[in-house]
């Protein structure tokens, strides 16, 4: 069993890996349709709406495709004030409770996310007021993907929090 979870693991980081690059390619796109769009402007006195449009596209792909790499990572922004004054194994017990919220509130932004993307796509929903005029349920899919990801992540972390939960209540050896 713990052989096959290893491997689960590795899987996982894998793709939290590839979703990193897709996050990472969706900045670079963003900035290079945003420069086209200034230099046509400049020297063309032409804009690009679609390219705005795309670039607002890809800042989605980059938050919802990222947070989990950042999460695992340990990159998000935290108040560490007070966590530091706390003993281990509180900090551990702190990090297993924040790790039960984000799976909660991720777990329902995902079921939500999946089943409003799904509506769309079977309704056809198109953006009428967007220049290219795309399907909706594109823009949406990294919602629910980014949300499932970053609920399996915060499970993965509400494990290893609490394992250094229990292992900070083990006295040491010598009885102290």
């Amino acid at each position: 069993m713990k052989v096959i979870l290893t491997k689960l693991g590795v899987a996982w980081d894998r793709f939290l890996d590839v979703s990193m690059v897709i996050s990472a390619a969706a900045v670079v796109l963003a900035s290079l349709l945003t420069l086209s769009d200034i230099a046509s402007r400049q020297f063309f006195a032409s804009a690009q709406g679609w390219a705005i449009e795309i670039s607002e596209y890809c800042l989605l792909y980059l938050a919802f495709f990222g947070a989990a790499w950042l999460l695992r990572e340990d990159g998000h922004v935290k108040v560490e004030v007070v966590v530091e004054v706390l003993g281990p194994r509180k900090q551990a017990l702190l990090g297993v409770v924040t790790s039960v919220v984000g799976v909660l509130v991720t777990g329902v932004l995902a079921y939500f996310a999946t089943t409003t993307t799904f509506m769309e796509y079977m309704a056809g929903t198109k953006m009428y007021e967007s220049p290219l005029k795309p399907p909706l349920y594109p823009l949406l899919i990294p919602i629910p993907v980014g949300a499932a990801s970053l609920c399996i992540q915060f499970m993965r972390r509400t494990c290893g929090y609490y394992r250094r939960w229990q292992d900070a209540g083990v006295a040491p050896e010598g009885g102290e």
